[in-house]
C-alpha cells in the first residue's frame, strides 16, 4: 500500500532551545533556555563542486566542503526582555568592545535544537545546530499591532553545522 500524504504545509509551532549559555547564572529550575519565535528559515546547504574532464565529457564531482547559510531567527521579546536580555549578554560575553575580545570559539558556543511542533503539540521533528553563537542582535521594534504592544527582534547565529533528528 502506498502511504500518500497530500496536505499542504500549515502553520507549525517551533521552539528554539539553549542549555544554559556560558553567560547564564541560572535560569531557576530550568536546564535549558527556550525562546517560542516566530519566523525562521532552514538555511541552505552549498556543497562545492567541480567539473574534471572524463573519457572525452565533463563530468561534476563534489569537492568536500559544506557551506551552511546563515541562521537568522525573529522572536517576541518577553515584556520584562528576559530572553533579549541573555542573547545581549551571551553576545558581550563574546565581545563586549572594552576589556574582553574573541577567543576560541569554543568557550562561548552550544548546541541549539530547533523544534518543529504540530498543531497537537506533537514533535514533528528538530534541527540540532552545532557550536551556535550569535553574530548579531537586532534592534528592538516598540510598535502595536491590534492596539497591544509587541517587541519584536531578530538575532542570527553561526553554526558549524546541522543535523536532522527525528522523533
Amino acid at each position: 500500500m502506498l502511504d500518500t500524504q497530500i496536505n499542504k504545509a500549515s502553520s507549525f509551532s517551533f521552539e528554539l532551545v539553549f542549555p544554559l549559555i556560558p553567560v547564564q547564572e541560572n535560569l531557576k529550575d530550568n536546564k535549558e533556555f527556550i525562546i517560542n519565535i516566530f519566523e525562521t528559515v532552514v538555511p541552505g546547504v552549498t556543497m562545492d563542486a567541480s567539473q574534471e574532464h572524463w573519457q572525452g565529457g565533463l563530468s561534476n564531482m563534489a569537492t568536500g566542503a559544506l557551506t551552511f547559510e546563515p541562521w537568522n531567527v525573529s522572536f517576541i521579546v518577553d515584556s520584562q526582555f528576559k530572553n533579549w536580555r541573555i542573547i545581549y549578554k551571551w553576545f558581550m560575553f563574546i565581545n563586549n568592545n572594552a576589556d574582553k575580545y574573541i577567543e576560541e570559539h569554543r568557550k562561548y558556543s552550544v548546541d541549539a535544537t530547533l523544534r518543529i511542533i504540530n498543531n497537537f503539540q506533537e514533535n514533528v521533528f528538530s534541527l540540532y545546530f552545532i557550536d551556535v553563537w550569535p553574530t548579531s542582535i537586532g534592534e528592538v521594534n516598540l510598535n502595536y499591532r491590534d492596539g497591544e504592544p509587541s517587541l519584536e527582534t531578530q538575532v542570527s547565529l553561526a553554526y558549524d553545522r546541522y543535523e536532522i533528528r527525528d522523533y
